[in-house]
């Protein structure tokens, strides 16, 4: 948005206008989209918790190695995007993908069913 500081009115330009559009067609702030998009790891983890699953689990089907798993699943916490439901275990915690996470999926395929 361009504010003219003659006339102090607000002009949407044609900018503004997409990014309106977009915001509209998607649940998640993009600021958390972008994140899940610049991150192929984190992408792969959202994905692979469709169950209940432990780090090492999420590690084996995705192929990606233990401690980058358990790195990309703190910044996913972080998010909220994915709960650690019994954290004083040290081994055996269950991940499991939040609401935020399930939209966070939904934004996912809308985009590429819209870029297909």
């Amino acid at each position: 948005m361009v504010v003219n500081k003659n006339t102090k009115s607000k002009v949407i330009t044609k900018q503004d206008k997409n990014t309106k559009i977009y915001n509209n067609n998607f649940i998640t702030d993009l600021d958390t989209l972008g994140r899940i998009l610049a991150s192929p790891n984190k992408k792969k983890i959202l994905y692979s918790i469709n169950i209940p699953k432990t780090p090492k689990e999420i590690s084996k089907e995705t192929n990606i190695n233990f401690p980058t798993t358990s790195k990309t699943i703190k910044e996913l916490e972080q998010l909220k995007l994915i709960e650690i439901n019994n954290k004083n275990l040290r081994k055996g915690k269950i991940v499991t993908i939040s609401k935020k996470g399930l939209n966070v999926l939904l934004d996912l395929d809308k985009k590429n069913k819209n870029t297909n």
